[in-house]
C-alpha cells in the first residue's frame, strides 16, 4: 500500500461515448469524473483471484486489478471499497469524488477493485461464449468477498469495517454485497442501483418523457413527439428511409427489415435517452460542458427549424460536436451492431459484449417503446420483442430463457424486497434508472436501509466532486449520505 503523495502523475483522459448503437443505452454506466490536467493516481496492483467460486474442483486463478489509496488511513479506520463495473476501472475514483471526501473525514483506506472481464481484469483468454460462463454478478460478488477475506488478512484489515460503494450496476453490487456477505461488509452505499430486474423496462422512456417535460417544458416535449412521429412515418417507406439516411448521414442504408428499423428508431430516441440519463451529472469542468436537457430543448424549440426531423438532426450534430465526433456517420445498422457484439476479443470494445451478456443472462433491462403511447413520445417501433431478438442473435438466448434468468435474479437478490441493513440508496429523480431502485415509497425495507431521492439530479450525481453550482437538493443529499455512513461505521451491532 502506498501513500498517494508518492505516486506517479498521469493524465486522466475522459472516455468518449457513442449514442448511436442500441447496446449503448442498455447500461447506466457510471461515467468517470473529469479533472483538469494531470493528477497523481495509485498504480495498479494485482490480486490472484479464483475463476469459479462455486465449483471447488476448479482451481484455476487469474489476476484481478485493483488500486489502493492509503493517504487518509489511520490504524483502526474503516476500509472504503469502490466496486468496479461494466467498464475499465479508473483509479481517479480513489482520489476524487464524494467517497474520498468521506474517506478523509473517517480516516479510511480507499480501494477500487475492477470487475472481472472488464478493463484489464481478464479471467479467460477471450470473450468466446464458452469462456463467458464465469461472467455473472454472483461471481463478481464472490470476487469481492474473496478479496476482502484474503487481502484483509494479509494487510491487517480483517477487523476493519468495510463499506462498499458503487454507482449504477456497481451500486446494485454494493447493496448485494452487504446482503450476501454481511460478515465481510459492514455497510453499503448503493447509488442509482437498479436492483429490480425486468424484461420490459418501459419505465425508462416514461421517466425520459417526464424529465424532458419537467426540465425542458411542454413545448419541447411536443416537439420531440412531432419529430419522432415524422421519423417513424418516414421509416415506413423506401423514399423516407433513403431521406433519413441522407439527413442523419447514416453509415449504412436503412432497409425495411424490422430489426434495422427498430435499431434506427431507438438510436434516434437514444439522443434524448443519454442526455436525460446524465443530465447535469457533475462530470463537467471549466472549458467543457455536458449537453443537458435544456440544451437539446433549445434546439427542439428553435422556430427557425421548420421541419420536425431536422430538429433531431440538429440535436445529433450538437451531441457529436460535444463528443468530438463531428463529421462522423450515424452508426445505427443492426447487422453491424450484431457483428460488433459477436467479436470475442477483449480489445474490440469497451465492455459492450460483456454487458450485453449480463443483460441477456441476468437482468433484462430492455428499454423498449412498448408502453402506453401517452407515457412516452418516441413511437412504438422498438417493442420488447426486437430487444429480445438481439439477445437471441448474439447469444442464442430466447424470450423464455431470458425470462427465466430475470426471474432467478430477482429470486436470488430479493429485487425491491431485499433484506439487509445499513444500506443507503441515493437516486436522482431525473435518472430513468431510479425506477428500478429502492425509493422512499418502497415498502418492507430492512433495518436502517435508507432511500435518498434527490430532486433535479440524474445518474450517480451524488458520487462526483462538488461544484459551486450544485443544486441545494444535491448538497443536502450528500450531507445525508455522509452522516449515514458515519452512523453505520459507529454501529457495532
Amino acid at each position: 500500500m502506498m501513500n498517494i503523495g508518492a505516486l506517479l502523475v498521469v493524465a486522466v483522459v475522459a472516455a468518449s461515448s457513442s449514442h448511436a448503437f442500441l447496446v449503448k443505452s442498455k447500461s447506466g454506466m457510471l461515467k468517470d469524473p473529469h479533472v483538469e490536467g494531470s493528477i497523481p493516481v495509485p498504480p495498479a496492483q494485482w490480486f490472484q483471484q479464483t475463476l469459479d467460486h462455486f465449483d471447488t474442483q476448479v482451481l484455476t486463478t487469474w489476476k484481478q486489478r485493483f488500486f489502493v489509496n492509503s493517504t487518509f488511513y489511520k490504524p483502526g479506520g474503516p476500509v472504503f471499497l469502490q466496486i468496479g463495473g461494466e467498464g475499465t476501472a479508473n483509479p481517479v475514483w480513489v482520489v476524487v469524488g464524494q467517497m474520498m471526501v468521506q474517506a478523509q473525514a473517517q480516516n479510511a483506506m480507499a480501494i477500487l477493485v475492477e470487475h472481472r472481464y472488464y478493463g484489464d481484469s481478464h479471467p479467460t483468454p477471450d470473450l468466446s461464449l464458452s469462456n463467458m460462463r464465469y461472467l455473472s454478478s454472483e461471481q463478481a460478488l464472490a470476487d469481492l468477498a474473496n478479496f476482502r477475506d484474503q487481502y484483509g488478512s494479509a494487510n491487517n484489515l480483517s477487523e476493519s469495517k468495510w463499506v462498499t460503494f458503487g454507482g449504477s450496476y456497481p451500486g446494485s453490487l454494493s447493496a448485494w454485497a452487504r446482503v450476501k456477505y454481511p460478515h465481510f461488509f459492514h455497510a453499503a452505499v448503493a447509488s442509482s442501483a437498479p436492483v429490480w430486474s425486468v424484461l420490459n423496462f418501459t419505465q425508462y422512456l416514461e421517466v425520459v418523457q417526464n424529465s424532458i417535460g419537467t426540465d425542458g417544458g411542454p413545448d419541447c416535449l411536443s416537439a420531440v413527439q412531432d419529430s419522432m412521429k415524422q421519423v417513424n412515418e418516414m421509416l415506413a417507406t423506401a423514399s423516407g428511409r433513403t431521406q433519413l439516411k441522407v439527413n442523419f448521414n447514416a453509415c449504412s442504408p436503412i432497409t425495411s427489415d424490422e430489426m434495422e428499423i427498430a435499431t434506427f428508431a431507438q438510436s434516434v430516441a437514444g439522443l434524448f435517452m443519454g442526455v436525460v440519463q446524465y443530465n447535469r451529472d457533475n462530470v463537467a469542468f471549466e472549458g467543457r460542458t455536458e449537453v443537458t436537457i435544456s440544451d437539446v430543448c433549445e434546439v427542439m424549440t428553435n422556430k427557425s427549424i421548420n421541419v420536425p426531423v431536422d430538429k433531431l438532426v440538429a440535436v445529433s450534430k450538437l451531441l457529436n460536436a460535444k463528443n468530438g465526433q463531428s463529421g462522423e456517420c450515424f452508426d445505427s445498422a443492426y447487422t453491424d451492431m450484431v457483428s460488433s457484439l459477436k467479436n470475442s476479443s477483449y480489445g474490440s470494445q469497451e465492455g459492450g459484449r460483456q454487458w450485453m451478456y449480463q443483460v441477456c443472462h441476468e437482468f433484462g433491462f430492455l428499454q423498449s417503446s412498448q408502453a402506453n403511447s401517452s407515457a412516452q413520445p418516441f413511437g412504438n417501433l422498438f417493442p420488447v420483442g426486437t430487444q429480445v431478438q438481439l439477445c437471441e442473435d448474439v447469444f442464442g438466448v430466447n424470450a423464455s430463457g431470458l425470462a427465466n434468468y430475470i426471474r432467478w435474479s430477482n429470486q436470488n437478490y430479493g429485487s425491491l424486497h431485499l433484506k439487509g441493513s445499513r444500506i443507503v440508496f441515493p437516486n436522482g429523480n431525473i435518472d430513468p434508472w431510479h425506477a428500478l431502485s429502492v425509493l422512499p415509497d418502497t415498502i418492507d425495507l430492512g433495518t436502517n436501509v435508507v432511500p435518498v431521492l434527490i430532486d433535479g439530479t440524474a445518474h450517480c450525481a451524488n458520487m462526483y466532486p462538488s461544484r459551486e453550482d450544485d443544486l441545494p437538493s444535491l448538497v443536502a443529499a450528500r450531507e445525508t449520505i455522509a452522516n449515514l455512513v458515519l452512523l453505520y461505521i459507529q454501529d457495532d451491532n
